[in-house]
């Protein structure tokens, strides 16, 4: 600590040169701290998503009869399993999209863990009910009993028409795994609202496996089982399309990884030059200072808190204005924007403070051995 009025002294003796630092490495840290975040939030989806569930839909998309959902639940391990619809649309404006998940009663329990079954028995009471999760309610503004009518040109009634009205039966909390919230409809609704020909046709069947380790083994049966079929599926376990690392074919984690690491290479690059020109242009002055009795040890602490500093401060500041961007990006981001916020736990915190030291010492490393090295005759003379 006594060192330290003189490497403040070092520090702002070029005020731009200090400020302009300090800045990118905040920036830096930032983005560091957003991607690390991004890579907590899905190791805390991926811990809390469930072994056992699977999911499977048409590999070339469309739908697939309802008969599909019987066949997989009459396999061997499998415990219940649930046939999907979807009802994508709108509300008022093609720009307010929403997405309705029409499932039947066997959704009590292949999902059971997102909605308690008392509430589950309220949308099979009422065909024209839903459930919303508490961040659906919010962004449509609704509660228990209002309306809530979608426009979907994509599904039509048998009457032709393209509106779909629910109401509101029941708002439960929200999970990790599902990003923007949910809303669930009774299935019976709208297979028996659509022409004949369309009806008794799912878009995805949803099961769980009795044991969690037969998952994947499971998941594989059923692409084996229907690959020669009028409509070949595609399966996946909820714990691998929770993970991160199969995120429409890409490995989004090893990419937040690679981008928060560019991020401390710039660092490093920034703070390296910016030490290493500082300690030439005062080469003479540590070499006074060796002369007046200042070890090796002195000098290289001196500059690597000249380091340090600007590492630690700038980490400290990133990571909070990351923690405040992460706050307010649920109100940026598109209503269907499908990524988990950055979560800034106390592992991100942690990672942060390591980086800022290890590139504070990357950063002093040639300048210590320089001054280490140095002449000091030389040094005192000019000529170093």
């Amino acid at each position: 600590m006594r060192y330290l009025p003189l490497v403040w002294a070092a520090i702002v003796r070029k005020p731009t040169r200090a400020v302009l630092t300090l800045l990118s490495v905040m920036v830096a840290f930032t983005l560091f701290g957003l991607m690390i975040g991004l890579n907590a939030a899905f190791d805390t989806i991926a811990d809390r998503a469930r072994a056992d569930r699977v999911y499977t839909w048409p590999r070339y998309g469309g739908s697939a009869p309802i008969t599909v959902a019987h066949q997989i639940e009459a396999m061997p391990g499998i415990k219940a399993a649930t046939g999907l619809n979807f009802i994508p649309g709108y509300v008022q404006d093609p720009k307010n999209q929403a997405f309705v998940l029409m499932v039947d009663q066997n959704a009590a329990k292949v999902f059971g863990d997102w909605v308690p079954p008392d509430q589950w028995n309220a949308v099979w009471r009422e065909r024209t009910g839903i459930v919303m999760s508490r961040l659906q309610a919010q962004r449509w503004h609704k509660k228990v009993g209002d309306t809530f009518t979608i426009i979907c040109k994509t599904i039509k009634r048998a009457d032709g028409g393209t509106t779909w009205t629910f109401r509101v039966v029941t708002i439960v909390d929200d999970i990790p795994q599902i990003f923007n919230g949910f809303i669930f409809g009774n299935f019976d609704y709208i297979d028996k609202a659509k022409p004949l020909a369309d009806q008794g046709t799912i878009s995805e069947v949803d099961f769980l496996a009795d044991d969690p380790a037969n998952s994947t083994a499971l998941a594989a049966q059923i692409d084996h089982t229907f690959a020669n079929s009028a409509t070949p599926m595609q399966t996946i376990t909820e714990k691998l399309a929770r993970s991160g690392s199969d995120f429409g074919g890409l490995d989004i984690k090893k990419i937040t990884f690679g981008i928060a690491l560019a991020g401390m290479f710039m660092v490093l690059f920034l703070t390296g030059n910016g030490i290493a020109e500082s300690v030439r242009e005062r080469f003479a002055e540590f070499a006074t200072l060796k002369t007046i009795g200042f070890s090796d040890r002195a000098v290289t602490a001196m500059v690597v808190l000249e380091s340090a500093l600007p590492c630690v401060i700038g980490a400290v500041l990133g990571v909070g204005l990351a923690a405040v961007l992460a706050r307010q990006l649920p109100k940026l981001m598109p209503p269907t924007f499908s990524m988990p916020m950055p979560t800034m736990s106390p592992a991100v915190m942690l990672w942060a403070a390591g980086a800022a030291l290890a590139v504070a010492a990357l950063s002093a490393a040639l300048p210590v051995l320089r001054l280490r090295q140095m002449d000091i005759a030389s040094a005192l003379s000019g000529r170093a």
